[in-house]
């Protein structure tokens, strides 16, 4: 995708998340953009393709998402149809909840563990990561036995690299080795 691309579904996702905001909705919509990105993923090839008729297009994305999105949804997904831009509906979401979570004071830790964590070993990542970016942190974890050991965690643009696997890889890098 273009730089141009992400900036573009970073002015959609700031318009609709004003929208949203106006009226209250900002969280149902963020739910609504990720499960109609889900449930149209398939039919991104056919959405793209400009021979479609607009209405066909339209269709197909009513019947997509029936009873799962609020009507701002629905009219921001026409919307997309409409100006030939439904290809960024997932950078939209991505975007769309990152605005949610800086108004709710939060950011999204990614942390991958060689193990499950532990609720002690848990509690006191999240307060030592909230520390560190200075607002409330929600984790998404997964396991990654290649880490050997320790957590590795991606905070917004920061990599955190406390593994085994990453501790070698510095180490080797440090004496030279290839």
């Amino acid at each position: 995708m273009q730089a141009s691309d992400r900036t573009l579904a970073e002015r959609y996702a700031r318009a609709l998340f004003a929208c949203a905001v106006e009226r209250g909705e900002q969280a149902a919509v963020a739910a609504d953009l990720n499960a109609c990105a889900g449930a149209l993923a398939g039919a991104l090839p056919l959405l793209r393709d400009p021979r479609v008729p607009q209405a066909q297009k339209k269709a197909l994305v009513r019947d997509g998402v029936q009873g799962k999105a609020a009507p701002l949804t629905a009219d921001f997904l026409e919307l997309l149809i409409d100006k030939k831009r439904f290809d960024l509906l997932p950078v939209v979401a991505r975007d769309f909840e990152k605005l949610v979570d800086r108004k709710r004071g939060v950011v999204r830790a990614r942390v991958r563990s060689a193990r499950p964590l532990s609720p002690a070993d848990r509690d006191r990542l999240r307060a030592r990561l909230a520390a560190f970016a200075g607002a409330g942190v929600e984790m998404d974890e997964a396991q990654d036995p290649d880490l050997l050991g320790g957590v590795a965690v991606r905070l917004g643009d920061w990599v955190l690299d406390s593994s085994l696997s990453g501790r070698l890889e510095n180490l080797k890098e440090a004496i030279g080795g290839d």
